[in-house]
């Protein structure tokens, strides 16, 4: 009986297993970052860690990572427009990007307003955060929610579902 399928060279085996081989995964402490816009260097974001791991190869470097219980700030025109807390957290400085996963919350530095949900995804430069998953927001005025998506400014002054939200 025999088996039909893509054959191997030895070559092509040792190239595979030396990737493989080259893929490091780091454990680290705490640590924080901070990302900046990089033309103007305007602050877009500080984040803090517990602990996370990053998976790198010498030839492209970090290529994923996560970050455990993570808190920082978040920044709209080179000030602080609220803090965040999440249980896990994923940044991404060449796509300028930050996932928050389980339990995130943002809370406003001005005026009382907080966001809750279950994943939250900004997209820097386009300065809009993306949440979904049991989204809530409290505001003075009352409690919009839960809904499954919503997206909204950094310091939580304008929010709105996806196909309504108008900046």
């Amino acid at each position: 009986m025999g088996c039909l399928g893509k054959q191997v060279s030895g070559k092509e085996k040792v190239d595979e297993d030396a990737a493989a081989k080259d893929l490091q995964r780091i454990y680290t402490g705490p640590g924080s970052l901070t990302i900046r816009d990089p033309k103007s260097l305007v602050i877009r974001y500080k984040i803090n860690w517990e602990k996370s791991q990053v998976d790198y190869t010498r030839e492209q470097g970090a290529q994923t990572g996560r970050l455990d219980k993570v808190s920082g700030e978040l920044y709209q025109d080179g000030k602080v427009a609220s803090t965040f807390a999440a249980e896990y957290g994923y940044a991404n400085e060449t796509q300028k990007t930050l996932r928050l996963e389980q339990q995130v919350k943002v809370i406003a530095k001005e005026g009382p307003a907080t966001l809750n949900c279950d994943h939250l995804s900004w997209k820097t430069e386009e300065k809009l955060l993306k949440a979904d998953g049991a989204v809530s927001i409290d505001l003075a005025e009352g409690r919009i929610g839960p809904v499954d998506e919503l997206w909204c400014l950094p310091d939580l002054k304008k929010a709105g579902t996806p196909g309504y939200y108008a900046q």
